[in-house]
């Protein structure tokens, strides 16, 4: 089989978007718009990827994979000698506004275009209308396409005129049709990025069910393309699995919980409740309303109750922050009972700093510790304590005032008159 190259056109500056960043950066599920394209290129089986990148673009190259060849003029001679490299062989002309493409698609046109032999191949929709996509013969590209090129932009030679002008010469050009036209969208305004996204999101989560994972109400949740998540999950409605994130087999996220670059091990429960860049280790209950910050890491068996906020901190297996409580810059133990409304207080102004809670303490309610500071293995902490100091093993620390009594004081106020 000839090689083949691809040859993306991004180097439109059209304004349709009203936005200071390039079209082609613009993200669909977590990726940019571009990226859809060369992946599918990629996985059709192209050998060699040119991108014709236009002037003041120079954003769009930082996501462009390294191997990449960037022109930046198509008025630069380099575009010709690459393609010399593969004068025999044949290229995909693919502008990065189609990023609902599908490699199989891409891939099957390519053999059409072989077993037809060709000179000149179009994707079209099923009603017969031509894209801008199409697979050519690269010494046609080198002796015809781009002798236009050097009296003009290569952008403004559309499909038609090519059809044009290799049908007046007596060259063979055929179409192939798309299964799907919504795979020949083409984004140019921020009202066909999101029906790109529409299609491109569906697919998403079809691949996810094909692999036995429940979604209720599937139109609410947005899952970015490099989420995994494990079998017999069930995705309950509004929920965001975001970036890199990781879901184990047999757990409940959601209704309208948010995950980010985190990973969530096997039978978690996570409800109405945000994580960015953690942990959760099995059989965890988080939620609802917890906020768990970047760097936490959660261990098994733990609960992690109602509107606790933890930040950068280890809590280690079956322990329980049940709620009202914020845990920042803290070692938490096994089998540990963080109180209601107990707080690591991390911060003196300056600086934060860490403290340290044992295997099997007990925080209770309502308890501020001071960090720095460590509460050792089956200490006991008092309800209202605030705590300053280190707590030795199997001790219990009070720090609050005695509650004091004084009788008939409401009486003698004549505060009973009320």
């Amino acid at each position: 089989m000839q090689e083949l190259v691809t040859l993306i056109i991004a180097s439109d500056k059209e304004t349709g978007m009203k936005s200071l960043l390039p079209k082609y950066i613009h993200h669909i599920c977590g990726q940019a718009m571009l990226s859809y394209t060369i992946d599918a290129s990629i996985k059709a089986g192209s050998n060699k990827l040119i991108v014709l990148l236009g002037q003041d673009l120079d954003p769009v190259e930082k996501i462009l994979p390294e191997e990449t060849i960037v022109i930046h003029s198509d008025k630069d001679p380099e575009l010709e000698t690459v393609l010399n490299e593969n004068r025999k062989g044949t290229v995909l002309i693919l502008p990065g506004e189609y990023p609902a493409i599908c490699a199989d698609t891409l891939k099957s046109a390519y053999e059409y275009h072989l077993e037809k032999k060709n000179h000149v191949t179009v994707l079209t929709n099923k009603e017969g209308s031509l894209s801008d996509i199409c697979i050519i013969n690269t010494e046609l590209l080198l002796t015809e396409v781009l002798d236009y090129q050097k009296e003009n932009h290569f952008e403004s030679l559309s499909i038609k005129n090519i059809i044009k002008k290799f049908y007046a010469k007596g060259q063979k050009v055929g179409g192939y049709r798309a299964s799907c036209s919504e795979e020949l969208i083409k984004v140019n305004d921020r009202s066909q990025l999101s029906k790109a996204e529409r299609i491109i999101l569906d697919r998403i989560i079809k691949k996810h069910m094909d692999n036995g994972v429940t979604f209720h109400l599937p139109e609410t949740c947005m899952i970015h393309n490099n989420v995994v998540i494990g079998k017999d999950t069930i995705i309950h409605p509004g929920t965001q699995l975001e970036g890199n994130t990781v879901i184990g087999e047999n757990c409940q996220i959601g209704p309208y919980s948010r995950i980010e670059n985190s990973i969530v091990k096997d039978g978690v429960i996570f409800m109405n409740s945000v994580m960015i860049d953690s942990q959760i280790g099995s059989n965890t209950k988080v939620g609802p309303y917890a906020y768990i910050r970047p760097g936490s890491n959660i261990g098994e068996n733990v609960k992690i109750g109602d509107f606790v906020e933890i930040k950068n901190s280890y809590i280690g297996n079956n322990s329980k922050v049940p709620h009202l409580s914020y845990i920042g810059d803290a070692d938490i133990g096994e089998f540990v009972n963080m109180g209601c409304g107990s707080i690591i207080v991390n911060y003196d102004g300056m600086k934060k700093t860490r403290s340290t809670v044992g295997d099997h303490a007990f925080v209770g309610c309502n308890v501020n510790l001071v960090s720095p500071v460590v509460i050792n293995n089956y200490a006991y902490i008092a309800a209202g304590s605030t705590i300053t100091d280190e707590v030795p093993e199997y001790s219990l620390a009070i720090a609050r005032n005695r509650q004091t009594i004084i009788a008939d004081w409401v009486r003698r106020k004549g505060l009973d008159k009320k």
